[in-house]
């Protein structure tokens, strides 16, 4: 028996925390079959198999446990994606003359990064800066203000996969993890 290696992919990261009512999307563009995330603060380990039901996943409570349990609280589940176009969670606001969007239920740091192009109020401008799950920077201002519009993300998202807020428990935790496909 041979491997194809062409079809092998694995990725690995590490983040950190900011804001722990929101849930994280990493995007690989592929959708894993096995994920393990660790969070290095609490030690708690979470495990995700193809096949699984969304948001159920494998857990311990800490390294030393020999015994695992299934994680039925919104842990781990694949992410489809997004296209381009799609309409980001919550609404923002920007003020004329300012690079700043500053969001309302949003989730910045789980659904945009760094080069994104964002579309607000019918301008179009690329995402500088992640601050929070509820504030980014662009890197030229807006022209005109808007309050409570909807935020679109002109870059669209390749598939991968979300760690649920039980994994991301506490601002400031750095978890860790491993994708294979």
């Amino acid at each position: 028996m041979s491997l194809n290696h062409a079809d092998q992919y694995q990725k690995v990261g590490t983040f950190v925390v900011d804001d722990p009512v929101s849930a994280m999307n990493v995007i690989l563009g592929w959708q894993p079959r096995y994920v393990r995330a660790f969070n290095v603060n609490n030690l708690a380990s979470y495990e995700y198999f193809s096949g699984m039901s969304a948001g159920t996943s494998l857990d311990n409570g800490n390294h030393a446990d020999t015994q695992w349990s299934v994680n039925a609280a919104g842990s781990i589940s694949l992410y489809a994606g997004r296209a381009s176009g799609s309409t980001i969670t919550g609404t923002v606001a920007v003020t004329a003359g300012s690079a700043t969007v500053t969001g309302t239920s949003t989730n910045f740091i789980g659904e945009l990064v760094v080069g994104d192009k964002i579309m607000v109020n019918g301008e179009t401008r690329v995402v500088a800066a992640i601050a929070t799950t509820t504030s980014l920077t662009t890197e030229t201002t807006f022209d005109a203000a808007a309050s409570a519009v909807s935020c679109y993300d002109m870059s669209g998202k390749g598939p991968g996969f979300t760690l649920g807020t039980d994994i991301c428990d506490t601002a400031a935790d750095v978890v860790r993890w491993l994708a294979l496909r």
